[in-house]
């Protein structure tokens, strides 16, 4: 049976430049800084996307190609987003049904992200919302 996921893009519209890059990533004391390069703007800048999640509760990196079932179930617009909250079918609801993420169900509240580059993609769960802007 193919897993069925109900998402919803989160953050601001990327304009589609071709390839974006999952390029730092870093988990400090401040929490789980992610960016993500989007290629360059207009000008020739170089533009970057931010996102920070204050308190992760866990996260995955994987590359894309790992992730095809996410693709082929079409539930996720990547030519405009590359933030997007999995509401059902994701990893935390994978690893729960396995007996994972005891401790992390058990605070409860847990929502899970997903952040996607046509380098690498990163699950995240997390109890709070991420900060999400432009760099």
């Amino acid at each position: 049976m193919k897993p069925r996921y109900l998402v919803e893009a989160v953050g601001p519209l990327i304009p589609n430049r071709g390839r974006t890059d999952l390029c730092d990533l870093s988990l400090g004391f401040s929490g789980l800084r992610v960016a993500v390069a989007l290629g360059e703007d207009e000008r020739g800048n170089d533009q970057f996307l931010e996102i920070v999640f204050t308190a992760p509760r866990g996260f995955r990196y994987l590359d894309e190609g790992d992730l095809l079932p996410y693709w082929s179930s079409r539930a996720f617009d990547t030519s405009r987003y590359v933030v997007f909250e999995i509401k059902s079918g994701g990893w935390a609801e994978q690893e729960t049904a396995h007996g994972m993420l005891n401790v992390t169900a058990a605070f409860g509240g847990f929502r899970e992200w997903v952040i996607v580059s046509s380098n690498a993609c990163l699950n995240v769960i997390s109890t709070v919302e991420p900060l999400i802007r432009f760099l």
